[in-house]
């Protein structure tokens, strides 16, 4: 193998696929990325068993990338990226040698790199599809933020340590939760099969690489389930993450259908409230924070034995119903606030012992739910 490669074209190739790669690992090929060139142009590869990405360059007309001799090799990530990434031209030459050795050319500096056998490198899954599921990149990216903020940190229940994604014929629903909050986002397809209805888990760890992945934009984006795998592909890149087994929890039966008490909220108020009552609920057991409604404004406290104390009124911009007294985890609460975009938000309340439902008041799409906290 032989390539010619502008220097920014290759690292940013690298910054995508050294997300698949296994820093700890009793096979060090796992810590490796493969290149492969054809005529056409060079692919680069990753994978740890849990996640893989694989990401295609063309040789195009500019020449940022001019493939001399078609071949493969896997080099130690460790060493690769950071070389690249340090060179002191913006362009780099790799010619592989034997056995398994790469010379790494830029302007007057020459490296020779140790790899290893690219025929021993793990094999991708073979998932196609003539009809996927079909999103943006950005709608996917933004569903994913706000509803992995909810999934369990501890595996006492591993199928939610996952995000779970219910396909149908013309949308994805996300679903997070812990037991203790759950956040839901729909979206809705650019296309799909019809009929459809697929149910997919996906490791929390797999999402946030999926995310960090993914562009800001209205990138098309292909999503296909298969053999306990989900496949995510655009043009250029693919991410695949194996799913995680066991039955998810019919989360719907817990969102409630009415409520007594409902507020208008302006967000970034509210937000910063809890913050500051947060610095005082912090240490204690989940991090409780009281909140009393009023038909004018909202009241906001923390007490800590250790600590001190806080209390703070929140205007409000509409208000309906009871008034009433609920304690919370502060930190549930605020994560919830923040995952959302707009400006204002409507909170439902259906007593003090019940879930509170927040939503964008201009849309029912997504939505997050925050238990309660007794409190003696």
């Amino acid at each position: 193998m032989r390539i010619h490669i502008h220097q920014q074209r290759l690292g940013a190739a690298l910054q995508q696929v050294q997300r698949a790669v296994s820093a700890h690992s009793t096979m060090p090929i796992l810590g490796g990325i493969k290149l492969t060139a054809d005529v056409d142009g060079l692919r680069l590869m990753a994978t740890n068993h849990e996640i893989a990405v694989e990401t295609y360059l063309a040789a195009d007309s500019d020449e940022t990338l001019s493939i001399e001799a078609p071949g493969s090799i896997v080099l130690p990530a460790r060493y690769f990226v950071e070389l690249v990434r340090k060179l002191p031209d913006p362009w780099v030459h790799l010619a592989v040698q034997q056995p398994y050795s790469v010379q790494i050319t830029s302007a007057k500096a020459a490296f020779l790199l140790h790899g290893f056998d690219p025929e021993e490198f793990p094999r991708l899954p073979q998932i196609t599809s003539d009809q996927p599921f079909l999103i943006y990149s950005d709608n996917l990216k933004d569903a994913i933020r706000q509803t992995v903020v909810a999934i369990a940190a501890e595996e006492t229940r591993p199928v939610l340590t996952g995000l779970c994604m219910k396909f149908d014929a013309d949308s994805i629903t996300f679903i997070g939760t812990d037991s203790h909050r759950l956040a839901s986002r729909k979206l809705f397809l650019q296309g799909g099969p019809e009929g459809a209805s697929e149910t997919a888990v996906v490791p929390g760890k797999s999402v946030h690489e999926l995310a960090r992945l993914l562009p800001e934009d209205d990138t098309p984006v292909a999503m296909t389930i298969a053999d306990n795998t989900l496949l995510v592909s655009s043009e250029t890149t693919r991410f695949f993450t194996r799913l995680l087994e066991g039955q998810y929890p019919d989360t719907s039966k817990i969102i409630p259908t009415t409520f007594k008490t409902r507020i208008h909220i302006r967000r970034d108020p509210f937000a910063s409230a809890l913050e500051r009552a947060l610095l005082i609920a912090r240490e204690m057991q989940n991090q409780v924070v009281r909140l009393q409604l009023q038909s004018d404004r909202i009241e906001l406290s923390a007490h800590s034995h250790d600590v001190g104390r806080v209390s703070e009124q929140v205007p409000l911009d509409q208000f309906s119903g009871d008034a009433l007294t609920i304690a919370f985890n502060g930190k549930y609460m605020l994560d919830a606030v923040r995952s959302f975009d707009g400006e204002q938000l409507t909170v439902d309340f259906t007593g003090t012992m019940s879930p509170m439902v927040l939503r964008p008041t201009d849309g029912q799409e997504y939505l997050h739910l925050v238990l309660p906290v007794r409190t003696v």
